[in-house]
């Protein structure tokens, strides 16, 4: 929780390199929402280098394996960065694969609605 609050600046000042150090305590620990979290500062380079393809096995490695709220965030996230080539090349199938697999799962909140109809437009469009 700490990480995340650095991360966003929740009742905090945002501070990467506290957020990065707890998040990574807590993904050290097993906690996928801080391996997600991870993911998202080296999908934007956060406090730390850029780095698009740790994103990627970050995102992976909580989108893959079960039906969770972050696997769902994870599954949009990987849509995102392969249909608009976000560091790395515009890659449609894998794109498509990602967000169907997120539109299998849903999400739970006002946030994901937004999120599910993204991934929804983007499956329907690569269908017509």
């Amino acid at each position: 929780m700490l990480g995340g609050c650095y991360l966003y600046g929740y009742e905090v000042e945002v501070d990467y390199k506290e957020a990065f150090r707890f998040l990574s305590a807590a993904a050290n620990q097993g906690s996928s929402r801080a391996v997600l979290n991870l993911g998202r500062m080296y999908a934007k380079g956060l406090g730390i280098s850029q780095g698009v393809q740790e994103a990627i096995r970050l995102f992976e490695a909580v989108g893959r394996p079960s039906k969770s709220t972050d696997a769902f965030a994870a599954r949009i996230e990987l849509g995102r960065i392969f249909s608009r080539g976000v560091g790395v090349p515009v890659y449609k199938d894998a794109a498509l694969k990602w967000y169907a697999a997120a539109i299998e799962i849903g999400g739970d909140d006002n946030d994901d609605a937004e999120k599910l109809r993204e991934a929804r437009e983007y499956v329907d469009q690569a269908a017509s």
